[in-house]
């Protein structure tokens, strides 16, 4: 790992890896660059969690990137697709040189991807296969039933079946996951509410970060295997506020989302298109919503205000470093050391 170069500009640099393959795996609404707006939430409340859960794994880009960037001690993680649950699991095993050598002499042709998809494999190395494979070689990285290949079932289109399959590179990048498996609290199959009640009866004292990333409000039965109706998220708002530890929730900017979490102190909206921002003004095309009790308590503190964060996002395909650019409306305030 190359060593991080700083940027600071305006003052505290945040180092995270802005690498754009931190995850093998291709994922609907994947949220890579909210790590270095979580990181610096994590570091305005000075918070240091000995565990860091994504109950909603999928792609799992988050965590693992606080968690090559030292943010966090450990990961845990859940989904309740058995799919998704079944690749992280071989991924953080002994199994993952296996792993990688099924992945570095894939065949990925339209017949072979027809048998993976009709396939039933048990859970262990063909269910990771699979997962892997359908998502690198399907229409938006989707595992539906419905999904079909890149460039269709003539593949005449510009983009082939194995264009995003770049079987060196992923089984490189699943031999580097594989070394952080120390670090793996849990790899679980399950509802999001099972991942809480786990977490409450094995981690009870541990300091606890929790990441949430739900299914999306718009199109998410054509996108994912297990979608949520209007009362999955109705119950997930009630869940965080009795969540052991502290908590982030983000959303795409729908409406919906908006309507259920805008009364909340903990409610922004974040533009990730240049940079990552709380901003509140209607005139912003904001593409996330993120509602988090570190921001209500930040806010209740007077170190936020509604535009108070800017994170300038630093393209770089190793791990490096971002600066938080600090609110130019209302100076930072002084804090003690700890």
């Amino acid at each position: 790992m190359s060593r991080s170069r700083k940027n600071e500009i305006y003052g505290r640099t945040v180092s995270w890896s802005t690498r754009s393959d931190i995850s093998p795996l291709r994922y609907p609404g994947g949220k890579r660059k909210l790590a270095p707006f979580i990181a610096d939430l994590m570091e305005r409340s000075r918070l240091a969690p000995d565990l860091f859960v994504e109950p909603f794994a999928g792609g799992a880009a988050v965590a693992i990137s606080l968690l090559e960037c030292g943010r966090v001690r450990s990961i845990g993680l859940a989904d309740a697709d058995p799919l998704v649950a079944g690749f992280w699991q071989v991924v953080f095993s002994d199994q993952a040189t296996v792993f990688a050598d099924m992945v570095s002499s894939a065949e990925v042709t339209l017949e072979e991807w027809k048998r993976i998809k009709l396939s039933e494999p048990a859970l262990g190395l063909e269910t990771a296969y699979k997962c892997l494979f359908l998502n690198r070689t399907s229409f938006s990285g989707a595992l539906m039933a419905h999904t079909g290949p890149i460039g269709g079932m003539s593949q005449q289109g510009a983009y082939k079946i194995d264009c995003r399959f770049n079987r060196s590179q992923l089984a490189a990048r699943i031999l580097e996951l594989s070394h952080l498996r120390n670090r793996i609290a849990f790899v679980r199959c399950e509802s999001y509410s099972d991942t809480i009640q786990h977490v409450r009866d094995n981690h009870g004292d541990t300091s606890v970060l929790w990441y949430l990333d739900p299914p999306f409000f718009a199109k998410a039965d054509r996108l994912y295997r297990h979608s949520f109706k209007n009362s999955d998220h109705e119950a997930l708002a009630a869940a965080v506020e009795s969540m052991p530890g502290n908590w982030i929730l983000s959303y795409d900017d729908h409406p919906d989302a908006r309507r259920m979490y805008a009364g909340h102190p903990g409610f922004a909206r974040i533009n990730l298109q240049y940079s990552a921002r709380i901003d509140d003004a209607s005139r912003l095309v904001a593409s996330e919503v993120v509602v988090s009790d570190l921001i209500a308590s930040l806010r209740a503190a007077g170190e936020i205000q509604e535009a108070g964060i800017v994170i300038q996002l630093f393209r770089r395909r190793k791990p490096g470093a971002i600066t938080v650019l600090q609110d130019i409306a209302v100076e930072p305030k002084m804090r003690q050391q700890a």
